[in-house]
């Protein structure tokens, strides 16, 4: 049956058949332990409800206050109303982490169809860190942004499949705060994995996922670079969304992969969409006299208002706007009626969908 991508990525699956007598585990990663486990000051819990998952991954409850942007643009729900056919689903048996992975890509992974028109972002399985890298460290699975030239693949978002029952839901909730300071041993593995070197630091991306066929764990690390993701004050998002449904507001786990995936492009659009030779770089932009800048994790941009002193909105109410040429598309600078600063366009990005 003819469909959209975003009606598929809204529907919601039964739980598979589990073994009887699960004995889930996390193998030690010795690179990892030298990795912080997160701690409650440092942590923003929330709600697995599509308005919470639109709020701190998408483009926001309100747009204006959030990062400046017009709303809304044809690119926050991009790809969604893509020609999609509904799935044929099949019961699943599910006891290893293989079949984890196959539960994984035939029913969530579908959400990828909403980056393959544009922008282009690539599924990845078992691959080391995209671009220039001297390491052998694989993660699961990564969603990348290609470019021109494959020592310009980035990635959008990095994830790790696990055995069922891995995740447990009453560490990563804020009715327990505890599990920060004294979670179980299978929990801070999976902590300091996330924060370390198989996750969001090695692979230089805030945007990660763990899965484990019953559960979705979002993580979101709001660092100013790479390194800050390290540090124990390095402030992280978590989300956890369950398989079934238990309430009308839940999200599903296919929009939330949808909806990081998204933040990710939208991260690497805003700070490396400009191509020069076989680096990415950001297009240096100044309205007003005021330089523009971009949060390292999130792709807002920041105003330089005074030296070292930012903040997200223009003083004289300059909003982003998405501008379509050809078959390309890039953020503008224009004001609430269209009008551009100095009467000419200033583009504050390169090619969002190449």
């Amino acid at each position: 049956m003819n469909s959209t991508v975003g009606s598929l990525i809204h529907t919601f699956y039964d739980a598979p058949s589990l073994a009887a007598d699960p004995r889930p585990s996390v193998s030690r990663k010795a690179w990892a332990d030298g990795y912080r486990l997160l701690h409650p000051q440092h942590v923003t819990f929330h709600e697995g409800t599509k308005g919470s998952i639109d709020n701190f991954l998408g483009p926001g409850l309100n747009y204006g206050n959030n990062y400046d942007q017009q709303l809304p643009s044809e690119v926050d729900d991009i790809g969604l109303q893509y020609p999609a056919h509904s799935l044929n689903l099949a019961h699943q048996e599910i006891l290893s982490e293989g079949d984890v992975t196959r539960d994984f890509d035939q029913n969530f992974e579908p959400f990828r169809l909403a980056f393959c028109r544009g922008p282009f972002l690539w599924p990845r399985s078992l691959c080391g860190p995209t671009g220039p890298t001297n390491t052998s460290v694989t993660v699961d699975y990564q969603f990348t942004w290609p470019g021109l030239n494959p020592l310009l693949e980035r990635a959008a978002m990095i994830g790790e499949l696990k055995q069922p029952y891995v995740i447990i839901p009453s560490e990563w909730t804020p009715s327990q705060w505890g599990w920060v300071d004294n979670p179980g041993d299978m929990t801070k593995k999976l902590q300091r994995e996330m924060r370390g070197g198989r996750y969001a630091h090695r692979y230089k991306c805030p945007q990660v996922f763990v899965f484990d066929s019953l559960h979705l764990v979002i993580l979101q690390f709001r660092a100013a670079s790479k390194d800050q993701i390290q540090e124990q004050d390095c402030h992280v998002d978590i989300c956890i969304i369950p398989r079934e449904q238990l309430s009308p507001e839940q999200c599903t786990i296919q929009y939330a992969l949808y909806r990081l995936a998204w933040r990710g492009w939208m991260r690497l659009s805003a700070t490396l969409a400009t191509q020069q030779g076989s680096k990415r770089k950001t297009v240096t932009v100044a309205v007003d006299g005021i330089p523009r800048t971009y949060e390292w994790w999130s792709g807002k941009p920041l105003w330089e208002v005074a030296p070292r002193r930012y903040q997200y909105g223009h003083p004289n109410g300059w909003k982003r706007q998405f501008f379509r040429l050809e078959t390309g598309g890039y953020w503008i600078w224009a004001d609430d009626t269209g009008n551009y600063p100095d009467g000419g366009l200033v583009y504050d990005t390169g090619n969002c969908l190449q």
